[in-house]
């Protein structure tokens, strides 16, 4: 193992990152499930409003309820306002990615960039496919890599995420039928949410695992741990 998987430690900064980012990608998912998005029906006339165009019809809403457009609802409005926020944190954790803080750097979130971090990678994941298959994880020291590629994907899953939903903002038209770029800017955005989700299962279920073994990784990454 190099010198990159012995650096196991976290400064505090990434430590109450990793929470807050966890708490509102969460939320966010389940509020993106639930929520009911504003849409019209098929034969809604689209020559009253030929004029505007869809970031403003999107934005005007409330003025043009004579026209018959859905209102936003509470789960839309919360989600919009929690996809700004965690833009704002992503832009935290790029400006972070900067620093040489413990964990922080670009080599810890995507370790397959580079020929070193992909061999650690290798390596990695050959000792522990048995355990994987046990469901018996190896012990996190043996892990880094994996783990941190994980929380990489998980950031980029949010950029690409942020990036195609404020498109969608912008674009969203309720008041007349998506366009064909805008449908497919929502399917992208749509695969990316369930990739992310099974990505958050699957890690959910790697701490879960590694707790009942003792591993206590929570220590880890907790902040004032």
């Amino acid at each position: 193992m190099n010198a990159t998987t012995h650096d196991k430690g976290y400064a505090t900064p990434i430590r109450i990152f990793h929470t807050i980012f966890a708490l509102c990608m969460m939320t966010q998912l389940a509020i993106g499930e639930l929520m009911d998005v504003p849409e019209v029906d098929d034969d809604h006339d689209e020559a009253s409003i030929a004029w505007v165009t869809p970031a403003i019809a999107h934005e005007s809403h409330h003025n043009l309820v004579h026209e018959g457009p859905v209102e936003e609802s509470l789960g839309f409005e919360v989600h919009e306002f929690l996809g700004l926020t965690i833009a704002a944190l992503v832009v935290i954790r790029i400006l972070l990615a900067m620093t040489n803080l413990p964990g922080a750097n670009w080599r810890h979130l995507f370790p397959w960039v580079f020929a070193s971090g992909r061999k650690q990678l290798a390596d990695e994941i050959k000792l522990q496919m048995s355990g994987w298959k046990s469901m018996k994880l190896a012990p996190p020291e043996d892990g880094e890599a994996v783990a941190r590629s994980v929380h990489g994907l998980i950031v980029l899953s949010a950029i690409i995420m942020g990036i195609t939903g404020t498109l969608l903002y912008f674009g969203w038209s309720i008041t007349a039928p998506q366009t064909d770029a805008i449908e497919w800017i929502a399917s992208i955005h749509e695969t990316v949410v369930g990739g992310l989700e099974a990505l958050l299962g699957a890690h959910i279920l790697a701490v879960i695992l590694h707790q009942r073994q003792g591993h206590n990784i929570i220590a880890r990454i907790k902040p004032g741990a």
